[in-house]
């Protein structure tokens, strides 16, 4: 009676420790790093520098999710997402934090989204309701750097 009971126990054990080996991956957090810079737009064609943006223009932030990976750990077979962030700009000034990793640059697509707005066209004060757009451009960031961007639109 005692073997069977051994037998059952040494089982039991045995079934638990394979069971509990199962591989799970876990993954970290990925690191951040802030990209903050001014925005100006010439909504007054008589000063002589550019003021800053209204508040609540949006810049978007756009980066390939493969790009965060280990070349080691990336699978052919799967579709990477498009990773979106944005930025509403306040004050002049806006401020996004986004993944990067140690191991290589990721490339940043930084879109400023077009806004209307009245702009002052001449001493008299006339007014005219206008597009204000910036070029879309790239960059790249890795973890540890600081980025500073600033950003003007044109009308």
């Amino acid at each position: 009676m005692k073997k069977i009971f051994s037998i059952i126990a040494i089982a039991l054990i045995g079934a638990f420790v394979l069971s509990s080996c199962n591989k799970e991956y876990e993954t970290e957090p990925l690191k951040t790093i802030t990209i903050s810079g001014t925005v100006k737009a010439n909504l007054d064609l008589t000063a002589a520098n550019p003021g800053d943006a209204p508040n609540g223009t949006k810049i978007i932030f756009r980066i390939d999710a493969e790009d965060l990976c280990h070349p080691t750990t990336t699978d052919p077979a799967y579709s990477y997402s498009t990773l979106q962030y944005e930025a509403a700009i306040s004050g002049g000034k806006y401020s996004v934090e986004l993944p990067a990793v140690n191991f290589k640059a990721v490339s940043v697509d930084i879109v400023p989204v077009d806004f209307k707005a009245n702009q002052i066209q001449d001493a008299t004060g006339a007014v005219k309701e206008k597009v204000f757009s910036a070029p879309s451009y790239s960059i790249t960031i890795q973890e540890g750097e600081v980025y500073f961007e600033d950003i003007t639109f044109i009308g």
